[in-house]
């Protein structure tokens, strides 16, 4: 099985599960790794790539085990990735130690609705260059399980927060919101990668996460997969 950061977490916390997870879908047969179909398996795809932003994931316990979720498409590209489980009381031991890192300049990701009535430090820009390292920490839930993690956790109140601009990417297809500001999890990385100007590693998770839409879509809708751009561009990747 291939193992990250984010499938060792869910794996953790299903043996502690008393009940089986019963996602939407449940019936259709999957591929363990992917969680798509057997029939529409997005392994071979996989691609990933390095950037000199740190990512972090805060992942909500019922986003672990969803396979619309998007955070994993983010640990599958960038491997360093750090992967933890929310905690409303208190900062995960492993995060904690990554926001009081000196060598580390830590933010928040929230969309711009998202922070205005928000008492923390919020920018909407990356700040230039330094001899820190950027990390930014992306919540990983439904919009409702997110607006709870950021309002709940008073242990984040002392990082800044990064507020998103509106128009940067607009592209999944799975689960809507209903709103043009609020991002998945995978938008919310490609958006911060694209204000830091590193276009190749976003345009890597952009497509990425295009083969993901149509891979679910097909397993939803028990269609075949017409190959396109995105698939294209990952297998010029991996030649």
């Amino acid at each position: 099985m291939y193992s990250t950061t984010f499938t060792r977490l869910r794996e953790q916390e299903l043996a502690k599960s008393t009940k089986p997870f019963q996602a939407k879908g449940k019936s259709v047969k999957r591929c363990p790794d992917c969680q798509m179909g057997d029939f529409a398996c997005m392994c071979a795809w996989r691609p990933q790539s390095e950037s000199p932003v740190d990512f972090a994931l805060l992942v909500h316990r019922k986003e672990l085990f969803k396979p619309t979720n998007t955070g994993r498409l983010i640990v599958d590209v960038f491997p360093q990735t750090n992967v933890f489980l929310w905690n409303r009381l208190e900062a995960p031991e492993g995060l904690e130690s990554l926001l009081n890192d000196p060598q580390r300049q830590c933010f928040v990701v929230f969309p711009a609705d998202g922070t205005e009535n928000c008492s923390r430090e919020v920018t909407r820009a990356l700040p230039p260059a330094s001899g820190k390292k950027i990390t930014l920490i992306l919540l990983d839930g439904t919009w409702k399980q997110c607006s709870r993690m950021i309002g709940l956790s008073r242990w984040l109140d002392r990082v800044p927060c990064l507020s998103l601009p509106e128009i940067l990417v607009r592209s999944y297809s799975v689960r809507d919101s209903g709103k043009s500001h609020r991002f998945s999890t995978a938008e919310a990385a490609i958006s911060c990668l694209l204000l830091a100007q590193e276009t190749q590693p976003a345009e890597t998770l952009r497509h990425y996460f295009s083969v993901f839409n149509q891979h679910y879509l097909a397993t939803r809708g028990c269609c075949d997969i017409e190959e396109g751009e995105s698939h294209r561009y990952l297998r010029r990747l991996k030649s």
